[in-house]
């Protein structure tokens, strides 16, 4: 799990990154359009895509540190045996949902790649197949972490005893 947990942070680290790039056009495009008159052509375009790609890359790394939404309502009402059953469910529901994203992306990825398919008009046409691809990519890299947290979960149960798993440190990550 550790060459996962090494590319999921990558992958965030790529992300971060990028958020940065797209501030500085945002910045870049406000003073074009208000200082010259003159936005940058295609930034809409670029920043649309952008959140999808920017939010996939993130998500393997905030399954396996454990920062994925969650609530205890139920879980503490729980017993140990309980909440073990319905965190795996959860995995199970979360992996599925991500496989399921993986597959159905697939073939529109392919599609946008044959038709070069595109997003924009005149000067600045971006196309749309990296994005596409990144989308099944993490997604699929999601639904294989949360089968990774599945074992590591069930491992921990049957080794150490310990009743909920405890999110991944610092330490765990590198």
């Amino acid at each position: 799990m550790r060459l996962q947990t090494a590319i999921a942070r990558w992958a965030h680290i790529l992300s971060a990154g990028w958020v940065f790039v797209l501030a500085l056009l945002i910045i870049a495009d406000v003073l074009g359009r208000t200082l010259f008159l003159h936005p940058i052509a295609g930034t809409k375009e670029i920043l649309q895509n952008s959140v999808i790609a920017v939010t996939f890359l993130q998500l393997p790394l905030a399954i396996y540190s454990g920062s994925m939404l969650r609530t205890t309502l139920l879980l503490d009402h729980l017993g140990p045996r309980g909440a073990l059953v319905l965190r795996i469910f959860a995995w199970l529901l979360g992996a599925g949902l991500f496989a399921a994203i993986a597959y159905a992306s697939f073939s529109p990825a392919l599609t946008a790649v044959r038709l070069g398919e595109y997003e924009g008009e005149g000067a600045m046409r971006i196309y749309t197949w990296p994005v596409r691809f990144l989308l099944v990519g993490t997604s699929a890299f999601a639904a294989l972490a949360y089968i990774s947290v599945l074992i590591a979960d069930l491992r921990a149960q049957f080794s150490a005893g310990r009743p909920v798993p405890q999110p991944l440190t610092g330490a765990d990550l590198t």
